[in-house]
């Protein structure tokens, strides 16, 4: 009697077993023939994509590196890419320059002249590489796709001397009782070379903010500035810092 009840209990369970079994062998041989035709990724595919597309933008510029004044420039750029990595840029600036208060005091207080270099343009063209591409997401949950980038090129910058150091202050008029002849203002245009690196924050696929930092070398003769422009006063280098932020738009 006790071995039949035994055989009994083995055989209910046996089968209360397969009937929980088999469904979910059943559910997984279907959930995996449901995905036959798909191709699962872990690594979604580049957002935004700039082979043979052009890109036209415009920026605002401020040259951080001036003690006496404020150089602000409106800047349009021009490129093309060639590949995802790889764009010939162009780019041109038109400026002015606002006195600091620095130089102000310096003038009104001290009767001292400083002699300044106002950057009034910049031309420039040359090769814009993109090695790095990435996402961040924000705290809303929304994915912002970027480009960081290196920029290198040659150009023009051009630079208005307006002499106003060539005033004789009042205490040197008492002394030598001389006065130099102040130079017409002038404009002198002298070949660049041009650094950066920046990113662009993709806005959608046509879209994006961009902002650079840039740095700006070119060699000048001293004597373009000097009140006597005809002394020989031999070549310096001169660096310009600039930092830029706006929008393009491709197409």
């Amino acid at each position: 009697m006790k071995n039949s009840l035994k055989f009994k209990i083995v055989i209910c369970t046996l089968l209360l077993a397969g009937c929980v079994v088999t469904p979910i062998v059943e559910y997984a041989h279907a959930a995996s023939g449901d995905f036959q035709n798909y191709e699962i990724r872990s690594i979604r595919r580049k957002f935004m994509t700039k082979t043979g597309r052009a890109e036209l933008g415009g920026q605002g510029s401020l040259i951080m590196n001036q003690p006496f004044i404020y150089t602000l420039l409106l800047s349009g750029i021009l490129d093309y890419h060639f590949s995802e990595m790889i764009a010939l840029e162009l780019g041109a600036s038109m400026g002015l320059s606002v006195d600091k208060e620095d130089k102000r005091i310096l003038d009104d207080e001290f009767d001292i002249k400083t002699q300044i270099l106002r950057t009034k343009y910049i031309v420039n063209g040359g090769i814009l590489w993109t090695p790095v591409y990435g996402k961040t997401q924000l705290p809303s949950g929304q994915l912002v796709y970027f480009d960081s980038f290196l920029h290198a090129s040659l150009g023009m910058t051009g630079v208005d001397y307006d002499y106003a150091q060539c005033i004789p202050s009042d205490a040197d008029k008492a002394t030598t009782g001389e006065s130099i002849d102040q130079p017409a203002p002038a404009t002198f245009t002298y070949p660049t070379f041009l650094i950066g690196v920046g990113q662009k924050y993709f806005l959608d696929k046509s879209l994006a903010f961009r902002w650079d930092v840039r740095e700006h070398a070119f060699s000048y003769p001293k004597q373009d500035g000097s009140c006597l422009p005809t002394e020989p006063l031999g070549n310096t280098i001169h660096h310009n810092i600039t930092l830029q932020f706006g929008v393009s738009t491709f197409f």
